[in-house]
């Protein structure tokens, strides 16, 4: 094998390694973060929809700012609010006449 092509395969090899070490060092805690924000505003949209009885932007106005990536879903026939960011993950909770509002 040329000097060319080993160095071409040690470079090939270095950036594998980077991406792979990129992924589990970044993107693997990004998307635990997500799902617990997901779960979090879920929840708390929920109780604030089913329980106090508020309008949703009323109860997204109350969030953090960090929270506003993340996307929300009511089902208010189903009693279900779901919460996600696009790629990442996703939660959602339920109302349960007498326990309140629970995560899925």
């Amino acid at each position: 094998m040329s000097r060319a092509r080993k160095i071409a395969v040690a470079a090939l090899v270095v950036t594998a390694l980077g991406i792979g070490v990129g992924y589990f060092r970044w993107v693997v805690p990004t998307r635990y973060a997500v799902g617990i924000g997901a779960a979090m505003l879920a929840k708390q949209v929920c109780s604030c929809v089913f329980i106090a009885n508020r309008d949703v932007a009323d109860c997204r106005a109350d969030q953090f700012s960090s929270m506003d990536p993340i996307r929300l879903e009511l089902q208010r026939e189903a009693g279900r609010v779901r919460a996600w960011v696009p790629a990442f993950g996703e939660r959602s909770a339920i109302y349960r006449d007498g326990f309140g509002c629970l995560l899925e």
